[in-house]
């Protein structure tokens, strides 16, 4: 599905898609502390940096904290075949460091990236052709999240950047909940014992030894979909705009987050805060925590609290 809508965009690219990003001057290395100075001790500084990150919300506090947890296959439509294979070598690079695999060529994409200077046009088509790229509704295991509430939403949305996340609900082992009962064919492995013929194989399980500590399930990404506004990013360099991406497709993250307090690559299009040029070590705390957290708490609640207290180790030595 997404390689045919790679394909849809390539033909609609003389129209929509045009590579509109600025090259980052060259700079010399900020002189900055990697720990920032704010009131309160360095547990309190982490857990308001991931209050902040963190979506708010009934799915926030009850459901797991999702993460990618296959392999991430990236495919960049719009901007320059050199500018797209920066982007994808930096997610790339970043998921690399959380302990994910990149695809190899040829793989099924799962996060797609699209690059336009005219998304009121781009994006409707894609939506009307392309539904289910969007996440299914009314499936109870299937459910999305990002920078806008609805699709209709997210299609309306003016944001410079905007992404759409679609996370499913799988058992703790990974095993989709709702299964897929196949039946053997009747061979040799079972002595011909007809009591296994057309016996049943990958059957649904549900357990029952979830405690207020320990899920029976896990939530994980299953699919992002970011779309690029290059009319509003005109001016930024590549290099903060890549990192602003990999954020916010290998995290679920608020899109009202405010982190002015912080130094943070969230704060790229913000006008009130400082715009940083890549990840900062709290961004970078906040991923490695998320992807070292326990899958299977039985809470959100209790892993963001997890996170936090990764996020306040990070780097503590090097103070």
């Amino acid at each position: 599905m997404i390689r045919a809508l790679i394909l849809a965009c390539m033909l609609l690219s003389d129209f929509a898609v045009v590579p509109a990003f600025a090259q980052a001057p060259v700079q010399e290395p900020e002189l900055r502390n990697p720990t920032i100075v704010v009131t309160g001790s360095r547990q309190k500084q982490a857990e308001a940096f991931v209050d902040q990150v963190r979506p708010g919300g009934w799915a926030s506090a009850k459901r797991g904290v999702p993460r990618w947890n296959d392999e991430l296959c990236i495919s960049v439509i719009g901007p320059t075949p050199k500018q797209g294979q920066f982007i994808v070598d930096r997610i790339s690079e970043r998921a690399i460091k959380l302990g994910l695999e990149a695809g190899g060529p040829g793989c099924d994409t799962n996060l797609l990236v699209i690059v336009t200077n005219d998304p009121e046009t781009l994006m409707p088509v894609i939506a009307e052709k392309y539904r289910a790229l969007f996440g299914f509704a009314g499936n109870a295991n299937v459910d999305t999240s990002g920078s806008e509430t609805s699709l209709s939403a997210f299609l309306a949305s003016k944001l410079p950047v905007r992404w759409r996340q679609v996370i499913e609900t799988v058992g703790a082992d990974g095993m989709p909940l709702e299964g897929d009962p196949t039946t053997n064919a009747f061979d040799n492995s079972r002595d011909k014992d007809p009591r296994w013929k057309n016996a049943f194989s990958n059957l649904p399980i549900t357990r029952t030894e979830s405690t207020r500590l320990r899920s029976t399930v896990r939530r994980q990404l299953n699919r992002v979909v970011v779309v690029v506004d290059t009319r509003q990013t005109a001016g930024i360099g590549l290099g903060p705009i890549a990192d602003y991406l990999a954020f916010v497709t290998l995290a679920d993250v608020s899109p009202d987050a405010d982190m002015a307090s912080f130094p943070s690559i969230l704060n790229l299009f913000n006008p009130q805060a400082e715009r940083l040029s890549e990840m900062s070590d709290w961004d970078e705390a906040f991923l490695s925590g998320l992807y070292t957290a326990k899958l299977n708490s039985a809470s959100g609640t209790m892993q963001y609290r997890e996170i936090a207290g990764r996020v306040a180790e990070y780097g503590a030595g090097e103070d």
